[in-house]
């Protein structure tokens, strides 16, 4: 196998602004790696492509910012070129082996107010076969402590379980669920394995591609009114939610 890397990749830093005037804002730096590598082997030829985009966090809360970070790349750096270069090298060396195999994900600040500020990241990995595997999901931080804001907006997050099936099968399916839905699924009995995120007025909750469903069926998601989840607030909830 012979493999040529291109001198392509892309390092982008564009800062938003470095002085927030709220010690709790939160501005956006972007960090971009963009690399491909030209593969030759039995399979044929082509590139392979590793791009990953990152919103980092400009903030003056630096207990907000490193978790926020900590996130994003991992809990033992704080490092985003070292990190996403080790990330890349590992991708070409092993997943990234074989022609038009591609790694993309996108980190991006979705939204803020004085109390949280919620992110999402989206994004693909194909290694050859049938299809890429796809991620999508967001998490909200506290701009209190800093933590991670989820499950524990309320009292008992199961007693959401017939909710959020209700509104997955209205909302993403269209009432036509059973299309997509894994057969042992039908009647949704589990929660989303990732942790739910506000959204302006609302909360979601997305399942992860093959949690519940098919391929085809995507990543089913809902989103609910914080009207109609008040009833099932923890105090920490009642902090952050204000139906």
């Amino acid at each position: 196998m012979k493999k040529l890397f291109l001198p392509i990749a892309l390092l982008l830093l564009v800062a938003a602004s470095c002085n927030p005037k709220d010690p709790n804002e939160v501005d956006v730096e972007t960090y971009s790696l963009c690399d491909s590598v030209f593969i030759e082997s039995e399979y044929g030829d082509g590139y392979s492509r590793f791009n990953v985009n990152l919103d980092l966090p400009v903030t003056k809360n630096q207990t907000l910012r490193q978790n926020i970070l900590h996130w994003m790349l991992s809990e033992e750096t704080d490092d985003p070129v070292s990190y996403l270069e080790m990330l890349r090298d590992g991708f070409f060396g092993e997943d990234g082996s074989e022609p038009r195999s591609v790694y993309e994900d996108n980190y991006s600040l979705s939204e803020q107010t004085d109390k949280y500020v919620t992110y999402t990241t989206e994004g693909y990995e194909y290694t050859g076969g049938a299809h890429a595997m796809p991620w999508y999901n967001g998490t909200t931080f506290s701009k209190i402590d800093g933590s991670i804001v989820g499950y524990d907006l309320f009292v008992d997050p199961e007693q959401l379980i017939g909710i959020i099936a209700e509104n997955i099968k209205n909302q993403y399916f269209e009432k036509d669920a059973e299309e997509g839905l894994f057969p042992e699924y039908e009647e949704i009995t589990t929660l989303p394995a990732s942790e739910p995120w506000i959204e302006t007025d609302s909360v979601v909750f997305c399942y992860q591609a093959y949690e519940i469903a098919s391929y085809a069926a995507g990543m089913p998601l809902c989103k609910i009114a914080l009207t109609d989840l008040k009833p099932y607030l923890s105090e920490k909830g009642k902090t952050f939610l204000n139906p």
